[in-house]
């Protein structure tokens, strides 16, 4: 090419391997280092400042070929000059590697390269050719057969550093096309067809009043859905970066609903896999599957258990690291005290992946606070489930044979699930079974088969619209590096906004401080509702018991129904070993009566808990464990102020103060507690002298809490979660 042409090669020295001393007068300084070497005039290469850093001994011949790299930065390179061109060096000719095939030029306002695979592949194939060649006919040139290898490195490296920064190949296909779109689109439209025809089987001629757009539209209130709509947004691209280096068949990116409730997200009543949770995900795999993307539903609801401060305040430990969406259905269990969703919201903002916030039920309270949420930066979604409830038409004699099963018996005389014998009697869909599920299907308040089915099937029918759009503005936007950018910005602005505000700023004209046992009187202390917080909880679910962090054993596995198996583990009440464990931790047991008694899965919500016997003296625990600590990227603090909290029945301020129950954090006497929510609450701050509920680690240890308790006057204590904030 131009800047190699009048280069002349001489024959090389036997005893050096180097040309012989062919060169201009700028040349000079290279001598010294180099030997005498062929070069390109001064005016026809750029002038480098000569390495100094190498011994004088050393001889390397420059790289005097530096090629193009193809596409937008510039031409694909020409090969220098063959042995033809020269001839002075007819026998020892340096042979560069061979140029790059060249890429196409845009088409459709979209760079279409080849696949970097096969660019690289038809490269390197050529380069070793000629290298081979070369070294066969010439084997003094060894030593600049080895600087371009180094030369064929470095410009790997470069295209492939070009390449991502110009386009970003994301592999759907397995030939390691570029994204196809309209290909992608099709498939994701194919499977919404799929499950179309799925609820018409299931649900007849309703099937379009239930889920059409018309309907999900007013039963699903936000002004974030586009948040939600970005998240997929970037799943998808993830999915397709990944497709290359996961198996065949395997998903690129996962998303995860995660939902927090009471007896009715639990399903008392029904099998595990009749709940709505279990339904959406069984809406929505196809589709998401279609983009890559493995769905995953995990019901995390525990029967009985309000939203806090408890769960809400170990959110991360409880619920896991990851969470794409996380529903809130505690309308039963917390009543009118909107605070605890006040603090749901906020512990769901510090987040490490501030999932999206879905509530189920409609309330204006809480839709003004989702109003707050969604100011700053958070999305939330409401979902007007009776409304819903009431497009279902009533079962009658005259109707009866005309309403598919999904709905039949499922309303009578205005009621969803009651107003006559028919629908009481049809409720429940668990003949055959060897449970004994009476103790629940005899509440009135807890839902049916039908109920969960319905529900779940019309929030899948919305998050696979969700996906569409999601796609559908995907297909419109040139996948570039600035594309991402742009969405990852957008979400880092989002939680920017959050984590900039104030309590008082999002929760204007909320007096936090109005119920004066909330948070034990400092509800406005803002560590509470904003920072980072650690649980050692026994109850299930719980991810942290799953995963084997808490109790220092092996992890479980997911079963198809999405309930986990294999982290049963502890003592039954009534077969407890009758010595304290050697290392004097806690025990971890469980009443038995709770457990399953038969083989179909119909709960997976037990309040499993840390057990404290007369008999065992003291007991301690040195808080967080080295699992926990690596699982949650927990990093010991050594100097910072924690507040650290009892979940258990019996740990009263008369018990403290008359040393019924004697507890020590590092040592330090534990004076006094304080409720974290009412009276009712299980969950007590502990206090320390001088009034004071925060606590310092030692300093120069570990950043652990070491943990003791004593009993002297109760036979045992029943410890569900030790939380530290």
């Amino acid at each position: 090419n131009e800047d190699t042409k009048g280069i002349q090669l001489g024959p090389i020295d036997p005893e050096s391997g180097l040309q012989p001393d062919i060169h201009d007068e700028h040349d000079d300084d290279y001598d010294d280092e180099y030997g005498s070497l062929v070069l390109p005039s001064r005016q026809q290469r750029p002038r480098a400042p000569p390495p100094r850093n190498l011994p004088s001994t050393r001889r390397r011949p420059p790289l005097f070929w530096t090629p193009r790299l193809p596409g937008r930065r510039g031409r694909a390179p020409s090969p220098p000059p063959s042995s033809s061109s020269s001839p002075s060096s007819s026998s020892s000719s340096f042979a560069s590697p061979a140029a790059p095939p060249s890429s196409p030029s845009r088409a459709g306002g979209q760079q279409q390269l080849l696949p970097l695979a096969s660019y690289l592949k038809e490269w390197l194939k050529s380069t070793v050719s000629a290298l081979d060649n070369t070294t066969s006919s010439s084997p003094s040139s060894f030593s600049r057969y080895k600087a371009s290898l180094a030369l064929l490195l470095v410009c790997t490296l470069s295209y492939i550093a070009l390449d991502s920064y110009d386009i970003i190949h994301v592999s759907f296909n397995d030939d390691g096309e570029v994204p196809k779109w309209k290909k992608l689109n099709t498939s994701l439209q194919r499977a919404k067809r799929r499950l179309d025809v799925l609820l018409e089987s299931e649900y007849g001629e309703l099937s379009e009043v239930l889920f059409g757009n018309e309907t999900l539209s007013r039963a699903f209130e936000s002004d974030s859905v586009h948040r939600l709509k970005n998240r997929m947004k970037m799943k998808i691209i993830q999915a397709g970066l990944m497709r290359k280096i996961v198996a065949k068949g395997e998903p690129g990116s996962g998303f995860v609903w995660v939902t927090g409730g009471d007896d009715y997200a639990a399903g008392y009543g029904n099998f595990y896999n009749q709940t709505y949770t279990w339904m959406i995900e069984d809406t929505v795999k196809d589709a998401f599957n279609m983009v890559g993307i493995k769905f995953h539903a995990k019901n995390y609801a525990m029967g009985g258990t309000p939203s806090g401060p408890e769960i809400s305040l170990c959110m991360e430990t409880t619920f896991g690291n990851d969470i794409d969406i996380l529903s809130w259905d505690y309308a039963n269990s917390d009543g009118d005290n909107y605070d605890l969703y006040r603090l749901w919201g906020n512990r769901a903002g510090i987040h490490p992946t501030i999932p999206t916030l879905f509530r189920l039920g409609k309330d204006p309270t809480c839709s003004s606070i989702d109003d707050d949420f969604q100011r700053f930066g958070l999305s939330a979604i409401q979902f007007d489930v009776d409304y819903i409830r009431s497009l279902v038409p009533d079962t009658s004699w005259e109707t009866v044979d005309d309403l598919p099963p999904e709905v039949r018996y499922y309303k009578c005389a205005g009621q969803v699930e009651g107003g006559s014998v028919l629908c009481k009697e049809n409720k429940w869909d668990t003949e055959g079974t060897t449970c004994d599920l009476s103790e629940y299907q005899t509440k009135e308040e807890n839902r049916g088969w039908k109920d969960h089915k319905l529900i779940g099937r019309v929030i899948g029918v919305f998050l696979v619209d969700t996906l569409l759009s999601a796609l559908a503005d995907l297909e419109e936007t040139l996948l570039e590096v600035s594309t991402i950018r742009n969405i990852s910005v957008s979400q880092d602005k989002d939680r920017y906004a959050f984590q900039s505000s104030s309590l008082k700023e999002m929760h204007e004209g909320a007096n936090l401080g109005k119920n004066t046992k909330f948070l034990g009187g400092h509800a406005k202390y803002s560590p509470f509702w904003r920072s980072s917080s650690f649980c050692h909880s026994a109850l299930l679910p719980n991810h942290a018991r799953f995963t084997g962090a808490v109790t220092l054993s092996m992890r479980s596995y997911r079963h198809d129904h999405g309930y986990f198996v294999g982290y049963d583990e502890g003592y039954a009440v009534d077969a407890l070993p009758e010595t304290k464990p050697k290392d004097g931790q806690f025990l971890l047991a469980y009443l038995p009566e709770m457990r399953q008694n038969c083989s179909d899965v119909y709960r997976a919500d037990y309040k499993d808990f840390f057990l404290v016997r007369k008999q065992d003296g003291w007991v301690k625990v040195a808080l967080p464990n080295h699992l926990e600590m690596k699982q949650f990227r927990i990093m010991g603090d050594k100097r910072g102020a924690h507040v650290i909290a009892l979940c258990a029945e019996g740990v009263s301020v008369v018990a403290i103060k008359l040393k019924k129950i004697e507890v020590k954090v590092d040592g330090a006497d534990v004076v006094d507690v304080r409720t974290l929510n009412d009276e009712l609450s299980q969950c007590r701050l502990l206090v320390g002298e001088h009034d004071s509920f925060l606590w310092i680690a030692k300093p120069g240890g570990t950043g652990q809490f070491e943990l003791e308790i004593k009993l002297n006057e109760p036979e045992e204590l029943r410890i569900t979660t030790i939380l530290i904030i």
